[in-house]
């Protein structure tokens, strides 16, 4: 039971780390934020509608705490 425990764990922070990269590539301009337009680059249905929902904070972009909510709330399916 505890081996099962510690693979899960393992996977869960190598898809975690694998998500950050992927993250990173999509700011193309390394700034930190997501645009509509870089995020549409992974998500290529999403909206403006949808953009602004997941702007939480209201600051017109997205940061990496929001993508992040949005990917474990299951408002974004998590980056392959």
């Amino acid at each position: 039971m505890k081996t099962t425990r510690i693979i899960s764990l393992a996977a869960a922070g190598f898809l975690a780390v694998t998500g950050a990269a992927l993250a990173h590539e999509m700011d193309t301009d390394q700034d930190g934020l997501y645009t509509l337009t870089e995020m549409q680059t992974e998500y290529a249905e999403l909206t403006q509608s949808d953009y602004d929902a997941l702007d939480t904070n209201a600051d017109g972009a997205i940061d990496a705490d929001e993508l992040e909510a949005a990917i474990a709330s299951g408002a974004l399916p998590a980056m392959e």
